[in-house]
């Protein structure tokens, strides 16, 4: 439900209230051994949200505008289909085995025969696994540049997430219990237990500037810089190997930056109009980096995960490469008839050949080997590519292309 109604001849208000319900999304009639009972549906999400845009002399050339709500996130396919095909009672059990030498060792021609066999490691979502939601406010000014056809604008953006869907191995004792003695596997019927659950939260903060409009002859250009900063739990609800927790019991230790987390960000564009009906489109972008994570670079705490930051490093603490590039299009336009035209396109991509690191490809392990929690005379192996990026963004690249309109 919305209603957009004029408060005065300056000011238009925005109301609305929506709701959302998904009755299968969190597999509410499913039962399993280690959960108390079916969960219930989550029917609660209400959403309401408000508006309103306050053009302060009445012309158009300066216009405040902001708003606020809460929005519902949705159950994605991944947590409750894995729930269905890895809960370790039905669907798909997985079975693993290890090889201990001598005594159990393990020969790859006859994996399921010798070897030693771990418990089966099930697959859950939480018994009170929710839809996760945030609030969202905006407050923006936007004002136009004498009698220019420029506009200056300037807006603040809060996004604050609640019950984000996480993923972790429930049946761990936590580092500082196994350094005292205690088992690692406080069940011993299961190895991991991983439980999908809503123990995530985030927190995104932004200010963006930006310049936007045409010029005399027609020429338009836009730049905007952002000054972002961007916190969470984790940045995906079925993350890769090494991105899990580094201590699974401490869930709320792994609150940091995110991966997409980006200081600063500029990007400026332009289109020219040149004769001929020649047109030049440059774009420039400029990153700070986005950050990635110190690890151990082995499984230091003996949880199957190769995980592990050491004492003190938060997560993603580490900035990555910056990014900078420009690419160029030129035009030229045949016309033809009222409507039709062929026109002639070369494009260049990252003109100046600028080397642009991949994060990603970061060797982020501090060492190949070394101490374990619960062996700690063991040497370190240091790793000499540490810290080094293995492999660039794309170079320069160009392409040749016809578009014909008719």
């Amino acid at each position: 439900m919305q209603d957009d109604f004029r408060a005065a001849s300056n000011l238009t208000i925005s109301l609305g209230l929506r709701y959302d319900i998904d009755t299968n999304g969190n597999n509410p009639d499913f039962t399993n051994p280690l959960l108390p009972g079916p969960r219930g549906r989550d029917s609660n999400n209400f959403q309401p949200r408000a508006g309103f845009s306050w053009d302060v002399n009445g012309d158009g050339r300066h216009v405040v505008r902001g708003g606020a709500g809460l929005f519902t996130g949705r159950f994605l396919l991944v947590p409750s289909f894995t729930e269905l095909q890895q809960n370790g009672t039905t669907g798909r059990k997985i079975l693993i085995r290890v090889g201990v030498p001598p005594f159990f060792p393990l020969d790859p021609n006859n994996p399921t025969t010798t070897g030693f066999p771990l418990p089966v490691s099930p697959t859950l979502l939480d018994d009170e696994y929710d839809n996760p939601w945030a609030t969202q406010a905006t407050l923006g000014y936007t004002f136009k540049i004498a009698d220019t056809g420029l506009f200056f604008d300037l807006e603040g953006i809060y996004v604050k997430g609640e019950d984000d869907i996480v993923v972790r191995d429930t049946n761990w004792s936590g580092n500082a219990a196994i350094a005292g003695g205690a088992p690692a596997r406080p069940d011993p019927r299961y190895t991991q237990i991983n439980i999908y659950s809503n123990e995530g939260h985030s927190e995104y903060k932004a200010l963006v500037a930006s310049l936007n409009g045409t010029i005399k002859g027609g020429h338009i250009i836009a730049a905007n810089f952002t000054l972002a900063d961007k916190k969470n739990i984790n940045d995906d609800f079925s993350p890769a190997l090494t991105d899990y927790p580094s201590d699974p019991f401490d869930i709320e230790a792994e609150y940091g930056r995110s991966r997409a987390d980006e200081r600063y960000r500029f990007v400026a564009s332009a289109v020219f109009k040149l004769p001929w009906l020649l047109t030049l489109s440059p774009i420039y972008e400029y990153g700070s980096g986005q950050p990635w994570n110190r690890r151990y670079g082995y499984d230091y705490n003996g949880d199957s995960r190769a995980s592990d930051r050491p004492a003190g490093v938060p997560r993603f603490s580490q900035d990555g490469p910056r990014f900078s590039q420009l690419s160029l299009r030129l035009a030229k336009r045949f016309a033809f008839g009222k409507r039709g035209g062929i026109d002639l396109i070369a494009e260049a991509f990252n003109l100046l050949n600028t080397v642009n690191y991949d994060v990603n490809s970061i060797q982020t392990g501090e060492f190949l080997s070394g101490p374990t929690l619960t062996n700690k005379n063991l040497p370190a192996n240091p790793n000499p590519r540490y810290g080094q990026p293995t492999a660039t963004l794309p170079p320069f690249e160009a392409q040749l292309g016809v578009r014909v309109q008719f």
